[in-house]
């Protein structure tokens, strides 16, 4: 194991961008998706660098200012709360950053945000992430299943 390596987090800019695509196909392969993601440059540049976001991403660095971790993130509502919330998309890691602290600070800098907010994640059934949820205090909700329109 390595030791701990200085990271810094922070919003994604405009030249993070493909940095953020290639993470993003690289979770996409990790987690054996039928396809490729479909996020692109352009829709990076009206979805999350323009004045009206609708998915914030952070990214975390290293000493080198090189991405190798980030975490997207969106609001929702609940009729039910009568509240917004925030739905976490994606969290990765590239793995020779992995058991660092990286993943959980970057949740944690989203959590801090939206103190008052219910956050919500999906994961993949076969995927060991719920551990990781789990330890940051999710909850698995049992009585709900995903369904959806493609």
């Amino acid at each position: 194991m390595q030791g701990q390596r200085a990271i810094t987090i922070s919003v994604a800019r405009r030249e993070d961008g493909a940095s953020i695509l290639s993470m993003l196909h690289e979770l996409a392969a990790s987690e054996g998706a039928p396809h490729p993601p479909r996020l692109s440059p352009l829709a990076l540049e009206r979805d999350v660098f323009a004045a009206d976001t609708k998915l914030h991403i952070l990214v975390a660095k290293n000493a080198f200012g090189e991405n190798v971790g980030f975490v997207s993130y969106h609001v929702n509502y609940s009729s039910w709360e009568g509240a917004a919330g925030i739905h976490i998309g994606d969290l990765w890691v590239s793995p020779v950053w992995r058991n660092q602290g990286i993943g959980g600070a970057l949740l944690e800098h989203v959590i801090d945000a939206n103190r008052h907010r219910r956050i919500d994640v999906f994961v993949v059934t076969d995927n060991d992430a719920h551990f990781f949820y789990e330890r940051l205090g999710f909850k698995e909700q049992t009585q709900w299943k995903l369904y959806r329109s493609e």
